[in-house]
């Protein structure tokens, strides 16, 4: 990610050209707590996830920018974090294989929060393992089921960002997808 997000740039920016402290823009924004309202902007700004209540609208008008200004940067903003994090994901990725089960979903998002259940669909292969012998690898390591999603049917090999093959528990292969099939993950706070 860039050092400063879209959103962060032209907030910078039109501050410094209304000669406007960061203690003015938070008193503009809720002069009942400017403190909060500041937080809440570095938030947005940082993520350009659209904020459910008018903080776009008081943006605009503490800076003097159209609405659609703000929402243009906070679009750009979110772009550019995705674009990161595919990044990111293509950088790091290692072939690996994703369990498919009987439910495509937990049974309860709670638990498997509590779990980590997500990350045990994921079954990453040994250093030095040819290609040749992922599917036999996958055949010998299947589970019979994954806690919270039921009995195993079968795996997807990821073999690249962009190439993927769904197989049944026997090593046939049953589809061939665009993109390597990526599974969720679920945090829990507790």
């Amino acid at each position: 990610m860039p050092e400063q997000t879209p959103l962060e740039q032209l907030v910078r920016d039109r501050m410094a050209a209304l000669r406007r402290a960061r203690g003015d823009i938070g008193q503009r924004l809720s002069p009942s707590n400017p403190s909060k309202a500041l937080r809440r902007l570095d938030a947005f700004a940082a993520t350009g996830a659209l904020p459910e209540d008018n903080l776009c609208e008081r943006l605009a008008g503490a800076l003097g920018l159209p609405v659609t200004d703000i929402a243009d940067a906070a679009r750009a903003t979110r772009k550019a974090i995705e674009a990161q994090a595919e990044a990111d994901y293509r950088a790091r990725f290692e072939p690996h294989a994703i369990w498919t089960t009987a439910r495509s979903q937990p049974s309860s998002t709670a638990m498997a929060g509590f779990i980590n259940a997500p990350a045990r669909l994921r079954l990453p292969f040994p250093s030095g393992l040819p290609t040749e012998g992922y599917v036999a690898y996958c055949q010998d390591q299947a589970p019979s089921g994954i806690p919270l999603y039921g009995p195993v049917t079968g795996f997807i090999i990821n073999y690249t960002p962009d190439h993927a093959r769904r197989y049944d528990l026997e090593g046939q292969p049953l589809e061939t997808l665009q993109s390597a099939f990526r599974v969720g993950s679920a945090l829990t706070r507790v």
